[in-house]
C-alpha cells in the first residue's frame, strides 16, 4: 500500500476490495508469523483512513521539510494533493490506533494530541507577532525548537 496523489491512476494502486483482502492477508500473517510486528490495531487502522490530511494524527503532529531543510512540505509527508481514501502509510496508521487508546480508560489520546496541536498553533499565531519560533541552526547544528 502506497498513498497515491488525487487523480492519479496508477496500476500499483488497490481498489478498495484489494485493499480489504491486504489487510485480511496482513492480518492473518501477523498470527503466523511473528517477523510481521505489527500491532492488529494498526492493521485495522487502513480499514478506516483519514479523509483528509486535517484529519490524520500524523500530519498533524509532525512536519516536514524538503531536502533544503526550510522548504515545508505540505499538507503532510506526501506534499502536492494526498488521497487520504487510500492512505498507505505506516505511521499515519500507527498514531490513529494510538489515538483511539484511552488514558485511564476515559480520555482518548487523540483528544489529547488535538488540543496539544491546537495548543501549539496558537504559540505559533503569537510567535508571529513577537518574532520566530524556530532558530535557524548553523552549519552542523540541529534544529533546535524553542
Amino acid at each position: 500500500m502506497f498513498t497515491p496523489q488525487i487523480g492519479d491512476d496508477l496500476p500499483e494502486m488497490l481498489t478498495a476490495a484489494e485493499r480489504a483482502r491486504a489487510i485480511a492477508e496482513m492480518l492473518e500473517l501477523r498470527r503466523r508469523y511473528s517477523k510481521l510486528d505489527m500491532p492488529e490495531a494498526m492493521i485495522r487502522e487502513f480499514s478506516r483512513p483519514p479523509e483528509s490530511p486535517e484529519d490524520c494524527a500524523f500530519a498533524a503532529t509532525t512536519a516536514s521539510l524538503s531536502a533544503d531543510l526550510s522548504t515545508p512540505i505540505t499538507p503532510c509527508q506526501f506534499g502536492g494533493r494526498p488521497d487520504c481514501s487510500a492512505c498507505g502509510c505506516i505511521a499515519s496508521m500507527g498514531l490513529a490506533a494510538v489515538s483511539r487508546h484511552r488514558i485511564a480508560g476515559l480520555i482518548p489520546v487523540g483528544a489529547l494530541l488535538r488540543a496539544s496541536v491546537a495548543v501549539g498553533r496558537m504559540r505559533t499565531r503569537f510567535a508571529d507577532d513577537s518574532g520566530p519560533m524556530l532558530d535557524s541552526p548553523g552549519p552542523g547544528d540541529p534544529l533546535r525548537i524553542l
